[in-house]
């Protein structure tokens, strides 16, 4: 499978250059289930995690954004514990429940690795993944399965995060800016006077699932990439000057 590395400003940024890299260079694949995908390995590194994070060609609103910033706290996941088991609110996996780790299996809790953070460990891992829940589940289990923050300096974060599989289309412009969010409020809340400086995100298997393709390929028949920045701009948004066309974005010159 092919790998790529994505360095890009801004969350926006690393998704535009990001479907485009797997629609023009990832390779097909038949999952063992009915759903065909195009993918790739991708890492993802991300200077400003704050602005610019939604692109105008995701296929979402931001009241979908606004709705994942909220389930991702420890107060929802404190509501979630709370629900019988045979609610049905209850899904396979909650990413809050498992990021402050309710439970037999807790691990350090989101809070407790904040509270000890040391400038140059490497330490402070968080897993999502519980092989004695996920493994024999045919699927439905969670695609983001862990964290590692690394303290910089005495307030700058870089926080990485792993995805076993990753719907670089649908999945990621919803999630990352809530991943952001979700950590920024435990920063809050604790008081702790820390900031992400950067975010590196991997999946092992980044995709597009087949039934979005139609979607991406309408996508670049009236954007392109910029050059400079790397957002996707609408082509009939660029303006014409004298000296040739300039990205709406950033205001450079294609």
């Amino acid at each position: 499978m092919k790998a790529v590395l994505i360095e890009a400003d801004t969350i926006s940024s690393a998704w535009s250059q990001l479907i485009y890299e797997i629609y023009k260079n990832g390779e097909e694949h038949k999952p063992d289930y009915s759903m065909s995908t195009r993918r790739l390995h991708a890492t993802v590194a991300i200077n400003d995690v704050d602005n610019n994070q939604i692109n105008s060609f995701v296929p979402f609103g931001e009241n979908l954004i606004k709705k994942y910033k909220e389930e991702l706290t420890e107060e929802y996941a404190e509501w979630y514990i709370s629900l019988p088991d045979d609610d049905k609110r209850k899904f396979d996996y909650c990413y809050a429940k498992q990021l402050f780790r309710y439970g037999e299996t807790a691990y350090n809790t989101l809070s407790e690795n904040l509270k000890n953070l040391r400038v140059g460990s490497r330490r402070h891992v968080g897993v999502l993944w519980e092989n004695e829940v996920h493994i024999p589940k045919f699927e439905d289990q969670p695609c983001w399965i862990a964290y590692k923050l690394e303290l910089l300096n005495e307030t700058d974060v870089l926080l990485y995060i792993l995805y076993r599989s990753w719907d670089a289309y649908g999945g990621f412009p919803a999630n990352l800016p809530a991943i952001v969010e979700g950590f920024k409020k435990v920063f809050r809340e604790k008081k702790l006077p820390y900031r992400i400086e950067s975010l590196i995100a991997t999946g092992w298997d980044t995709h597009i699932y087949e039934s979005d393709l139609q979607a991406v390929e309408k996508i670049f028949k009236i954007a392109q990439l910029c050059p400079k920045c790397g957002n996707l701009t609408p082509k009939h948004a660029l303006i014409s000057t004298t000296k040739g066309k300039v990205c709406t974005q950033c205001k450079c010159r294609m």
